[in-house]
């Protein structure tokens, strides 16, 4: 491979990743209007890509402390979905001590319906994707 092909697959493995990204960049048009755009977007890059990259590392370690049953899905879907505690906390609704408690599988367990569903919805999964620790979803 040479190097013009390494630096088009880096190109094509930054773009992708950048549009499973969960942001939209706008920009005014002519008429005053706004509209997506993936213009210009590099820069944001340099500190997306890196946080996205760790955030995955992250999610790597809480599966196998999932499969251990020593901490509960959300901890994985949370880092997963590119999110920290502190922002999933306010997405809840809650306070920072309480998502801290259902990652505690015990905890995680007597969740009831109505919070397994507000999570799944967070992280655009099912319930069952939570109870049964899918991680592929």
């Amino acid at each position: 491979m040479t190097t013009e092909d390494d630096k088009q697959n880096q190109l094509m493995t930054r773009d992708t990743r950048w549009q499973q990204m969960a942001w939209t960049m706008y920009k005014v048009d002519d008429r005053g209007k706004y509209e997506t755009t993936l213009e210009g977007y590099d820069d944001h890059l340099v500190m997306t890509v890196p946080f996205a990259d760790a955030s995955q590392e992250k999610a790597a370690e809480v599966k196998q402390r999932v499969l251990r049953n020593e901490s509960s899905p959300i901890e994985f879907f949370m880092y997963k979905r590119l999110l920290d505690p502190k922002s999933l906390a306010q997405a809840m609704g809650i306070t920072l001590w309480r998502l801290k408690r259902h990652f505690k599988p015990g905890v995680f367990k007597k969740l009831d319906q109505n919070k397994l569903q507000e999570y799944a919805k967070i992280f655009n999964v099912q319930v069952d994707d939570l109870k049964n620790f899918r991680e592929d979803a």
